[in-house]
């Protein structure tokens, strides 16, 4: 388990890599723009809260990496993992953030923004094979 922290670093690193230079969609961006609407006296605060919710959003990939031995017991498969994982965001986070169901209310259309994700979410599986004792 000595790379416990691969799937994790490799998922923020390719987020971010796909949210500056391609255009995806950025899901604590999304969570800030959210706040933003509901409580418009937060607006000066914009970036605590994009730290805030970035640290939220990507420390639950890190708990899923340190559980990984458990959950690996009902997922079976890392890739399976991943695919559940982006299901909870595109079936989940994205409804309750009002952008439908595979964000097809985001201005880039369902597809812009949900096949960015599922890559993110693969090298993520990716990354959680490393973990796994041989």
């Amino acid at each position: 388990m000595a790379a416990m922290w691969l799937g994790p670093v490799l998922y923020v690193a390719v987020s971010v890599f796909l949210w500056k230079y391609v255009g995806a969609v950025f899901l604590p961006l999304l969570v800030t723009g959210s706040v933003l609407r509901l409580l418009p006296v937060f607006t000066d605060l914009e970036t605590v809260i994009l730290i805030n919710t970035s640290v939220l959003y990507f420390s639950v990939y890190f708990v899923f990496a340190i559980f990984w031995a458990r959950l690996k017991l009902y997922l079976r498969n890392p890739f399976i993992a991943g695919g559940v994982l982006w299901l909870v965001n595109v079936l989940i986070l994205f409804p309750m953030l009002g952008r439908g169901v595979l964000g097809y209310r985001l201005p880039q259309g369902w597809i812009s923004a949900s096949l960015p994700l599922l890559v993110a979410h693969l090298i993520f599986a990716r990354g959680l094979q490393f973990q796994e004792r041989r």
